[in-house]
């Protein structure tokens, strides 16, 4: 029974790997296919641009196009077959490209700043207390000036002064 039962479940698995095996070679065949199909469709892109390319060359040379005729739109053509309508379609070709920007210069102004770190990175309050105290203290150095300048230069010398203490 149990040798039975091996082969019974034996059965099984050969027959689910072949099963698979077909899978695999057909999926492989359809990659293949994909490719090809693919390759043509490069090679025919190829052949409508450089077709594009002659209309184009024709076109300057008669120059009887308007200059500002359809820059602003471009129209696609439309699909082949009925009710098709896949996002991997090639079909889809632009017919003439749009206008090239105009150029324009962007002119940007900054809030100007005493310290350099960004305002969104910055304590405001903080640095507006620092400034107010280094502001402070500049005053307080200059009315020291003005008191030391009446002195000899050796009254100024903080070792005379620290001897004479």
């Amino acid at each position: 029974l149990e040798e039975a039962e091996r082969k019974r479940i034996e059965d099984l698995k050969e027959k689910e790997r072949q099963k698979v095996t077909e899978e695999l070679e057909l999926w492989k065949n359809q990659q293949k296919d994909a490719d090809k199909y693919k390759s043509m469709q490069k090679e025919q892109e190829l052949h409508q641009e450089t077709g594009r390319l002659k209309e184009r060359k024709n076109e300057k040379m008669s120059k009887t196009r308007i200059p500002n005729e359809g820059t602003s739109k471009t129209r696609l053509k439309p699909t082949k077959g009925h009710g098709s309508c896949s996002i991997f379609s090639q079909d889809l070709k632009e017919e003439q490209l749009p206008a090239p920007r105009s150029a324009a210069t962007i002119e940007v102004n900054f809030t100007p700043r005493v310290f350099p770190t960004a305002l969104r990175e910055s304590r405001v309050a903080e640095e507006e207390e620092w400034l107010h105290k280094q502001a402070e203290a500049r005053r307080t150095i200059n009315a020291d000036l003005s008191e030391l300048e009446d002195l000899k230069e050796e009254e100024k010398n903080p070792d005379w002064l620290k001897d004479k203490g």
